[in-house]
């Protein structure tokens, strides 16, 4: 993970299921990852003026490390926190965390996402409309609406 703090600006609750905890009574390790896919997924929905697939290009993860730093429980308020924290030419990378309503961190992750045109299979430049979007947004820029009728 990186050194530096990072701002995370979009914060999504998440419920677990009964069947998400395992015989030792906490959260399945796999359960951690499908959870930080709904993080990443509600991330870039904010920025889409349409469903996923509904665009030539779409980003998927390349990579992905998670570090477990503490068990969650059934009965814990978890949120997925998300940000963006460097785009290359043909990627992003965001970290994520896991945490619960008392600001007790579960897991991080650092995943590496490549742009790809969706036709082709191969990886494409990350659109300057997208890097304006998401730089405004994780640098705190009001009126993100604004952005939606250009996507």
């Amino acid at each position: 993970m990186t050194a530096k703090t990072t701002t995370y600006r979009h914060r999504l609750p998440v419920q677990l299921r009964f069947n998400d905890i395992d015989m030792f009574g906490h959260l399945n390790n796999t359960v951690y990852v499908q959870l930080l896919d709904q993080g990443k997924y509600e991330y870039f929905r904010q920025f889409m003026n349409g469903p996923f697939g509904s665009t030539p290009t779409a980003p998927v993860i390349a990579n992905i490390n998670v570090d477990y730093l503490e068990p969650a429980h059934m009965d814990d308020k978890l949120t997925v926190a998300t940000a963006v924290t460097a785009i290359a030419d043909t990627s992003l990378t965001l970290q994520q965390v896991i945490e619960d309503d008392k600001g007790n961190v579960k897991c991080r992750a650092k995943t590496v996402m490549v742009n790809i045109d969706l036709r082709k299979g191969v990886p494409v430049t990350v659109d300057g409309r997208w890097r304006k979007i998401i730089g405004d947004y994780e640098n705190g820029e009001p009126g993100i609406q604004k952005y939606y009728d250009k996507i």
